[in-house]
Parts: C-alpha cells; sequence; structure tokens
C-alpha cells in the first residue's frame, strides 16, 4: 500500500475528489429538473435547474485544475484528470465511470485503487507510517 507525501497532496485529492463527485450529482438532477419543468411548464423548476447546470459547468475547470495534480504515487498518471491513458485490466468502474469511482473511495474510504496501476494507495502521509513503526520498534 502506497502513501501521499505531504498534507497538502491530501488535502488536493479531497478537494478534486469532493469536486468531481458534485459534477457528477449536479448534472444528472438538473438534467431531470430541466426535463421536469418542461413536462410541467414550471419557470421556478427550469430556473432551478439551468441554476444546477451553470454551478455544474462553473465547476468542472476547478475540477480540472485540481483533477491534473492528482498523481498516483507509483505511476505517476493522475487519478482524477480526463486521460487517454489504457486502463488496468481488472480496474473496475461505477456508473462507467473510474474517476468516479476513485473520487467515492477518497471521499469515503480514505484510499483508492489507482485505475492504471491497480495499486492501493491510502490518505496516509509516509512520516505517520514511519513514526508510528518507529514508536513501535522503541517499545520492544
Amino acid at each position: 500500500m502506497h502513501h501521499l507525501r505531504s498534507s497538502s497532496v491530501v488535502v488536493r485529492f479531497r478537494f478534486a475528489a469532493l469536486l468531481w463527485s458534485a459534477i457528477c450529482l449536479l448534472v444528472p438532477v438538473a438534467v431531470g429538473l430541466l426535463l421536469g419543468s418542461m413536462w410541467t411548464s414550471d419557470f421556478e423548476l427550469s430556473l432551478a435547474g439551468s441554476c444546477l447546470a451553470l454551478l455544474g459547468m462553473g465547476l468542472v475547470i476547478p475540477q480540472w485544475v485540481a483533477g491534473s495534480h492528482t498523481d498516483c504515487p507509483l505511476c505517476w498518471t493522475p487519478v482524477l484528470a480526463p486521460k487517454g491513458c489504457v486502463k488496468h485490466r481488472r480496474a473496475r468502474s461505477f456508473m462507467g465511470s473510474h474517476r468516479l469511482r476513485v473520487a467515492l473511495a477518497i471521499l469515503f474510504k480514505n484510499q483508492f485503487r489507482c485505475p492504471y496501476c491497480n495499486e492501493s494507495t491510502t490518505l496516509a502521509l509516509r512520516n505517520t507510517l514511519h513514526s508510528s513503526m518507529n514508536r513501535w520498534s522503541e517499545l520492544e
């Protein structure tokens, strides 16, 4: 299992994962609201759907910038950026998206498996792991 090198990298991973999850949630909700407003001819519903669609589109660029700096510690491929690289043959997706699976794993499990090299990474610092191992060796 791999670890990240600094706390700013951990924050960057969580921020990019939160933005990608928000985009994946906002876009279908906005489309549903817009379709529902067309069905019922409700102006307030179409206004809410349009606002959510604009918010979702406004989050794309910050997520693209933050996601391009979320490199896997082993293969150095950004796991939350739209790359055209070949995925590992055992890489699993969630609802057809490898990035959404990585983002949800970061947010809920505090670790992820890289879709490109299929190696597991936990969102903990390397120094934390080594200092806890040193404390155990001192106790023995």
